[in-house]
């Protein structure tokens, strides 16, 4: 595919996110939106003339045999993930599909075994990933701005209306707490931290068959672990921090398309034995008095007031905000790295490659596994 030439997509689904990738793909002049398939035809009309989307097909199969459309992103539920990529793989279809990439590691396997056998690209669309601030993290974490990472701490959680017909609570078409929010986290664990030696895990079942709380704990070479925990009954902070040798990340709300972060760095003896003897006196002052009125209730106050100020003057930490906002709603940057990759001749993705979902999705399958209800005790 030449440098600047269109690349024509189509969807699968008409649902929610369906619905916001369509708006997203109008921000790039390098992608147009040429096709629309539904189950259903009233469905793909009315899709089709809400977004000017000029081919709508009442099947998944006619939208992936429609020569016109060279990429496809896969908006159906995660339990048809597997048959609709099959589909436009075999198509010779390049395929961008929502996450979960899957249900289990079974179907990534299948899957990416079909897209490597055909020499067709294929990629889950994990978006955070690919977000400007993301990005701004793996560039702080490969200048080694906090040092060697040892933790990852994160939460997502979101009070989700029960809905029986909707996919977060139905068992059937993947939902879950899991699947539906734990994906993020894993994968974001997966991009910092790699693949866990070890996993430990809690999981609460609701009414309705599925997880709503989960806990995972995740033990990786050498001193580094993660801590997640993921709802879709309760709403949480929805952030994450990052811990190594030399500083920390905090990563603010909403954890799935932020735009800002803190940066903390601790300082060095190099730093100290650097500072002018009057600024090692005041420090030293500043201890002593702290010290002195620890115990104090208005110093416990100011901790809960001024936790930065406290961190400066107490341990010398120096924090810096750093700002990188989306444009619109963020799933855009995904589509130009697929469209740079088709450009490129590329099959995989090396920000979000086939190797990694595929890890992530046993990660998955050992917590379900083995995080049960039952075993909440010996978590």
């Amino acid at each position: 595919m030449s440098p600047g030439r269109i690349t024509n997509w189509g969807i699968l689904g008409t649902g929610k996110i369906a619905r916001l990738f369509a708006s997203e793909l109008a921000l790039l002049a390098d992608a147009k939106l040429v096709a629309i398939g539904s189950r259903n035809k009233a469905k793909a009309r009315a899709f089709g003339e809400e977004f000017c989307v000029p081919y709508r097909y009442s099947s998944y199969a006619e939208l992936a045999g429609d020569p016109r459309v060279q990429a496809v992103y896969i908006a159906t539920p995660a339990s048809a993930h597997k048959e609709n990529m099959l589909l436009c793989l075999n198509a010779g279809k390049a395929v961008l599909c929502e996450k979960p990439f899957t249900v289990n590691a079974r179907e990534a396997e299948e899957v990416i075994a079909l897209a490597r056998a055909k020499n067709v690209f294929l990629m889950e669309a994990m978006w955070t990933r690919f977000l400007p601030l993301m990005v701004k993290v793996r560039e702080l974490l490969a200048a080694g701005a906090i040092g060697e990472v040892s933790q990852f701490i994160a939460d997502l959680g979101t009070a989700s209306p029960i809905d029986p017909e909707g996919q977060v609570f139905s068992a059937e078409l993947g939902g879950g707490a899991l699947l539906q929010k734990g994906v993020y986290l894993l994968s974001l664990a997966s991009m910092i931290l790699g693949t866990p030696k070890a996993v430990k895990s809690c999981t609460i079942l609701g009414d309705m068959g599925v997880d709503e709380h989960a806990a995972v704990l995740l033990k990786y070479a050498g001193p580094r672990m993660a801590s997640l925990i993921c709802s879709v009954r309760v709403q949480s902070q929805r952030q994450a921090t990052l811990v190594g040798t030399a500083g920390r990340i905090k990563i603010h709300e909403p954890i799935t398309c932020p735009a800002r972060l803190t940066l903390y760095r601790y300082p060095t003896k190099q730093d100290w034995h650097r500072q002018p003897t009057k600024a090692k006196r005041y420090h030293q002052a500043v201890h002593s008095v702290i010290k002195y009125c620890k115990r104090s209730r208005v110093l416990r106050q100011l901790r809960e007031r001024f936790p930065r100020l406290l961190d400066r003057l107490l341990h010398g930490v120096r924090s810096t905000k750093i700002y990188a906002p989306p444009s619109g709603e963020g799933l855009h940057y995904q589509v130009s790295e697929v469209m740079r990759c088709l450009r490129d001749g590329e099959i995989e993705s090396g920000i979000m490659p086939l190797s990694e979902s595929l890890s992530i999705m046993r990660t998955l399958d050992e917590i379900r596994e083995h995080g049960t209800e039952e075993t909440l005790l010996n978590c």
